[in-house]
């Protein structure tokens, strides 16, 4: 329970990092933001060799790397063409993929009242971002293309549905690996990008991308530790809500935002629901 809870106070820096990066070419500090990930995951690995006797590192970690990627790029196209209301939602949604696939494909059973605490939660995930309004239209035209919806909630998902696979499918001595290939081929794929795009680096991307970078390679990192420890239908609802919750009160003692009677009840659930998922 310990990584579940640092994964979650990791995960809430690096959103809180995020929010306040704005940016219409995010490519470079997604380009700084994976290398810097990818030489912390080297530095922290023993033993230091790219190559331990098994290639699931190897080949899992590439295709969870360029998933990454892919979920960011669904993500900024739905948020495009739908809004970021209705954008965030189904990506908060994508907790159903891996919780499906560790019930159907790796025989984890939740109880009745865990189960119900997965529901609770995805709800209380839901209703904290909100719905748009029918007046507040979440496209210009005031139509909601489903394409877009379902790539992120499917790219999101499969994202973190990896690391449940990995801990399946890899040994534990090699962990520290499989991260560094996933954000190692991120970084390539990025780059690819930022040369398409002709973009040179600028000093913000570099700092932006060590300050994303950090928080987000101690949260992937501390999140695999989790799974390896906990079943899956406990850790993706509880690490979802919980990193909703602690950003909700960080925001209120740090600068002061109030939530609205909506975020009020959203927050009750989210308790609930942690109540229930440890039950």
């Amino acid at each position: 329970m310990l990584f579940l809870i640092l994964a979650m106070l990791a995960s809430s820096v690096l959103a809180m990092v995020l929010k306040y990066l704005n940016s219409s070419s995010p490519y470079g500090v997604y380009f700084v933001n994976y290398i810097t990930c990818a030489l912390l995951a080297f530095a922290a690995m023993e033993p230091k060799a790219l190559y331990n006797g098994d290639l699931t590192p190897c080949w899992l970690g590439g295709i969870t790397g360029l998933i990454y990627l892919a979920s960011l790029t669904a993500n900024g196209y739905s948020i495009h063409k739908n809004g970021a209301i209705l954008s965030s939602v189904f990506t908060r949604l994508g907790v159903l993929v891996p919780i499906l696939l560790s019930v159907t494909l790796f025989g984890e059973r939740p109880t009745l009242v865990q189960g119900l605490g997965v529901a609770l939660a995805v709800a209380a995930a839901v209703i904290m971002n909100g719905l748009p309004s029918k007046t507040g239209a979440s496209s210009v035209a005031g139509k909601v293309y489903l394409l877009p919806l379902i790539l992120t909630l499917l790219l999101n998902g499969t994202s973190d549905a990896m690391s449940k696979v990995f801990t399946q499918l890899g040994r534990r001595q090699d962990d520290g690996l499989f991260m560094f290939y996933i954000f190692l081929f991120a970084g390539v794929a990025t780059l690819v990008l930022l040369v398409r795009e002709r973009r040179s680096l600028t000093g913000r991307d570099v700092l932006f991308g060590v300050l994303v970078g950090v928080p987000n390679f101690l949260s992937s990192r501390l999140l695999l530790a989790a799974l390896t420890q906990l079943p899956a239908f406990l850790v993706y609802p509880s690490y979802s809500v919980g990193v909703i919750l602690v950003i909700s009160v960080a925001s209120f003692f740090l600068f002061r935002e109030r939530l609205n009677g909506r975020q009020m009840v959203a927050a009750g659930m989210i308790l609930g629901a942690l109540v229930l998922l440890n039950l």
